[in-house]
């Protein structure tokens, strides 16, 4: 008997003709043809190497063999079944944990808030937000200590996916007598500024610096920090304007805020994955919770 090569597709079609009494019956429910299922019938019977199905009138009557198939097959497969289903369902399921690393601004502007509607949802997921740099998220997707990035979409790594979310252009802020966005301003008037920038890690600083370079234009940087909510405390003390994401503006700020007019100046938030790794749950939904976010900005 060659057990290796009887697969389901044979074994169900044998218990749905038992069960049925006629193929005509059971090639119905299978939404097969009749030869097809007969063909199935035969090719079992061969690989079984004993009788299983007579043929009775109209109908089938199963041998003693196939009683005794039958009797031990059918909850065999029922519980198949019930396997296979579950594992579905449990596939489906927000559980477990959830790593995400995202650069500072949107972690706080978008993450945060996204995370905390996914948890309203599926209280029973345990989230960890790193807010890192931008290289460092890719580093670490590339090194499966993350399962989520949101950073941006200019960096090249072969071992990286992305889902574009955003378009943004960075803006000057600074402490001004009424808050809110400015006109366009141009590089001209954010160079007699005094700047507080971040430091020469962050692609944004780099970004920053080569398309004043480009423009042969230099920049008064008084200070240089690690961190975007340091920029916005010095930026509200008066002292220093700065560079950043409208994003970063904490609520309530007294900063006036204003894009820069230049195209090197913008850059694309995205969605970032090691390449070839499925969406579990998890990520579908908080994927879902970041757009959700991001519309409402």
């Amino acid at each position: 008997m060659n057990t290796a090569a009887i697969d389901l597709r044979l074994m169900r079609s044998f218990l749905a003709v038992a069960r049925a009494g006629s193929v005509t019956r059971a090639a119905a429910e299978l939404h097969l043809t009749q030869p097809a299922l007969s063909q199935h019938l035969r090719e079992l019977t061969a690989l079984m190497g004993v009788a299983l199905i007579d043929r009775v009138g109209r109908g089938i009557a199963l041998t003693h063999a196939g009683e005794r198939l039958f009797a031990r097959l059918d909850p065999l497969l029922a519980q198949i079944d019930l396997v296979l289903t579950d594992a579905v369902d449990e596939s489906r399921t927000v559980h477990g944990s959830l790593r995400i690393g995202a650069i500072e601004t949107y972690a706080r502007a978008l993450v945060v808030p996204a995370i905390a509607s996914v948890l309203t949802r599926h209280p029973q997921l345990r989230v960890s937000v790193r807010e890192l740099p931008a290289a460092v998220i890719d580093r670490a997707l590339s090194d499966n200590e993350l399962d989520i990035g949101v950073a941006f979409s200019h960096l090249s790594s072969a071992d990286i996916d992305q889902r574009t979310l955003f378009e943004e252009t960075l803006g000057l802020a600074w402490l001004a007598s009424s808050a809110g966005r400015k006109r366009p301003v141009s590089l001209q008037t954010v160079a007699r500024r005094p700047l507080a920038l971040l430091n020469g890690d962050f692609a944004m600083r780099r970004q920053i610096d080569t398309v004043f370079a480009k423009a042969n234009i230099a920049l008064d940087v008084r200070v240089e920090t690690a961190n975007v909510d340091s920029l916005m405390r010095l930026a509200e003390n008066g002292q220093h304007a700065t560079i950043a994401s409208r994003l970063a503006l904490p609520r309530g700020t007294p900063l006036a805020w204003a894009p820069i007019a230049d195209e090197g100046l913008t850059r694309i938030g995205a969605l970032r994955w090691r390449k070839g790794k499925t969406f579990s749950p998890a990520v579908e939904q908080f994927a879902q919770a970041l757009a959700e976010q991001i519309a409402a900005k």
